[in-house]
């Protein structure tokens, strides 16, 4: 049963007071628009703009009613809109019921929009200055002339309209529409007034309704391209790398939208996906301990349908090594080139990729009060037991020290303790030194 009739007769009021101020101006006018309900299908409302504001272009309908009393098939009718010079159509089918609608619908429009359709097209794109006809065969309209033209109506500034003037170009979250429905006196302007209050109504609104119960009625509805992320969506997150999990309801094309934040600024080479089983997408050469957003967009393969998840964040592993403190226990030392007598230090570290179990050391030559070499001179440890020499300045050694079963477990990744001892070669300058470091784990 239709719900609007109420709401267009409170505008039919307002537009019949301007109609009578009209008429002083505008005699000859009144005289050849002849009011009255047609006996055909009428294209009754059409929206070319965002239905709920905030900029929106993709929200656009036509609605189609059929004031008669009898149903109608239009199987192998059309919708055809003019643009400038460029005329697109839509097939249509289905029936239109007696005193019944018919909704076409932009198939990018909002998805409440979509789950109200009779058809989706994506060559519904209305704007200001377009014509859009309702034709009775499926065959691309000569000029408005044209004899299977059942109804047609100018929005704007178009320049093929019926009557004396176009409709009015709605502004954004507004529609044209006739009132009441069906009217029609063959002036477009006359015909359509533009309302704030849009209502797109399809095959299954009634006319008037006698008040009993239809038994052989039936429900329908389509389903559109959808993209589901896995309950799991990030998997295998390493410290450049991770793998988007999800799935379509429909075969498409998949993307991968990533950046920094929500405005992305990356994409993923796109890949072929299969109806409703897993696929996965994966980023690469990303940052350590980094925080991205993603996105997947998918595609059918006549473009005709899209969906787009909601905007979604995970993190990358962590980076390599942080030095959580660094304790010199011994801060003097004799000149004997004993390590019992030398320089002493404790790193306190912690490895954040658990699967590295070996680490090693370098250090650069000694500067100073004289130069000093770290080659020769110095030894680290994780037990107090086991020394490996440095050898060089500024090498890491060939060994290392297996760290495997070393892990404190105060936070995040593995605890080491490292003990690292400079002996001080006889004869050394008395002064001050410093030298820098470096630690590897694989």
């Amino acid at each position: 049963m239709k719900t609007r009739r109420n709401n267009k007769v409170s505008l039919r009021l307002s537009a019949g007071a301007f109609l009578i101020l009209a008429c002083f101006l505008c005699l000859e006018k009144t005289e050849d628009a002849q009011a009255g309900i047609a006996d055909h299908l009428v294209i009754n409302e059409a929206h070319l703009d965002s239905i709920v504001g905030g900029g929106g272009y993709n929200d656009d309908w036509v609605e189609i009613y059929n004031p008669t009393t009898e149903d109608v098939l239009l199987d192998g009718w059309s919708l055809q809109r003019l643009a400038g010079t460029s005329l697109s159509k839509i097939s249509l089918s289905e029936i239109i019921p007696a005193g019944g609608y018919f909704l076409v619908v932009r198939s990018l429009a909002t998805t409440s929009l979509l789950e109200l359709a009779d058809i989706t097209s994506s060559s519904l794109s209305l704007a200001n200055g377009n014509t859009v006809y309702l034709v009775n065969n499926d065959i691309n309209i000569e000029n408005k002339e044209d004899e299977n033209i059942v109804d047609f109506v100018g929005i704007g500034s178009a320049v093929d309209f019926e009557g004396l003037a176009a409709a009015p170009n709605p502004a954004e979250t507004y529609s044209i529409v006739r009132v009441p429905d069906g009217e029609d006196t063959d002036d477009n302007s006359v015909d359509f007034i533009e309302t704030d209050m849009p209502t797109p109504q399809n095959s299954s609104e009634s006319g008037e309704g006698d008040g009993e119960e239809e038994g052989d009625s039936s429900l329908e509805g389509s389903v559109v391209l959808t993209v589901a992320l896995n309950a799991e969506p990030v998997q295998n997150i390493e410290k450049t790398s991770a793998d988007i999990v999800f799935q379509t309801n429909g075969d498409s094309g998949a993307v991968v939208n990533f950046g920094l934040d929500d405005t992305y600024g990356n994409v993923t080479t796109e890949i072929s996906v299969t109806a409703n089983t897993e696929a996965i997408i994966n980023l690469d050469s990303l940052s350590c301990n980094t925080t991205y957003h993603y996105s997947v967009y998918v595609e059918n393969a006549d473009a005709s349908e899209n969906d787009t998840s909601a905007d979604a964040a995970f993190t990358t592993s962590p980076c390599g090594i942080t030095v959580d403190s660094l304790v010199m226990t011994k801060t003097s030392a004799k000149a004997k080139d004993e390590y019992a007598d030398g320089w002493s230090w404790e790193f306190d570290i912690t490895v954040l990729d658990m699967s590295e179990t070996l680490l090693k050391m370098k250090f650069n030559e000694w500067g100073g009060a004289a130069v000093l070499g770290a080659g020769g001179n110095m030894r680290f440890s994780v037990n107090e037991i086991t020394w490996v020499d440095i050898l060089d300045d500024n090498i890491y050694p060939d060994t290392g020290v297996d760290i495997s079963g070393i892990d404190n477990g105060v936070s995040d990744g593995r605890q080491v303790k490292i003990y690292v001892q400079m002996k001080v070669p006889a004869g050394t300058v008395v002064g001050a030194y410093n030298s820098g470091y470096g630690i590897l784990t694989e």
